[in-house]
């Protein structure tokens, strides 16, 4: 009997524990990239996210292991800085 509660707390603690540590990939660092199949699509994206934001900048940038992502940099109306990171390796590089 012991042993059934142990094994059931063990996994309860376990779920939580998994659950916790999955990202969301909302674009708000290189860690949780958005995974875009067009530059297009990056606009798109970061236009729903922020509709009444000025776009400042975009810059191409690598991880560590050469992955390409591109970062959009916008403006808010308050002028705060906002920047959304997209994974463009799945179309980077075939022109």
């Amino acid at each position: 009997m012991k042993y059934i509660f142990l094994m059931t707390i063990s996994f309860a603690f376990y779920n939580c524990a998994s659950t916790q540590n999955q990202s969301t990939n909302d674009g708000s660092s290189m860690e949780k990239a958005l995974k875009v199949k067009s530059i297009e699509q990056e606009y798109k994206i970061a236009s729903e996210k922020c509709s009444d934001c000025k776009m400042k900048n975009q810059r191409l940038i690598f991880n560590d292991k050469d992955k390409p992502f591109d970062v959009l940099t916008y403006i808010k109306p308050n002028g705060e800085e906002v920047k959304y990171y997209f994974d463009i390796s799945s179309f980077y590089g075939n022109f």
